[in-house]
C-alpha cells in the first residue's frame, strides 16, 4: 500500500487552526489549567510558512536549509526543558506555569523551524 503525502492544497490553510490558541485564554474564566494546553495550538502558525514551499521541488538545496533549520531550533526545547526542570522545585512555580511553559515551548519550536527554513530558502 502507497503512502500518500499531503499534498499543497491541503496544507494550504492548516495553518488556520493556529487561531484554536485562542481557546487557552478560557483559562481565565473556567480555572481550569487543562485550558493552558490550547496555546500548543498556536504551533500551526507554522504551517503559514511551510505552505509557502510546499510546492518547491526538494533538492540538496532544499535538505540542507532544513537541516540548518532543525540545528538552530533544537536549542528552544532543550531551554524549555531544563527551566522546567530547574523551576518546578521552587514554590512559587504553579502548575500552571509549567503547563504555560511547555505549550509555549512547543509553539515557539515549530514557529521558529518554519519561519528560519522558510528564511533560508529565500536568502
Amino acid at each position: 500500500m502507497k503512502i500518500k503525502s499531503a499534498s499543497p492544497r491541503s496544507i494550504k490553510y492548516a495553518w488556520l487552526f493556529g487561531f484554536f490558541g485562542f481557546q487557552g485564554f478560557t483559562y481565565f474564566k473556567t480555572g481550569n489549567p487543562l485550558s493552558l494546553f490550547w496555546f500548543s495550538f498556536f504551533g500551526f502558525f507554522a504551517y503559514y510558512f511551510i505552505a509557502k514551499m510546499a510546492g518547491e521541488m526538494q533538492d540538496e538545496r532544499y535538505f540542507e536549509n532544513s537541516k540548518n533549520a532543525k540545528l538552530k531550533t533544537a536549542a528552544i526545547p532543550l531551554v524549555t526543558l531544563f527551566i522546567i526542570g530547574f523551576c518546578s522545585g521552587f514554590p512559587f512555580v504553579t502548575k500552571e506555569l509549567i503547563i504555560l511553559t511547555c505549550a509555549f515551548g512547543w509553539a515557539v519550536t515549530l514557529i521558529s523551524y518554519a519561519f528560519l527554513f522558510w528564511y533560508y530558502d529565500k536568502h
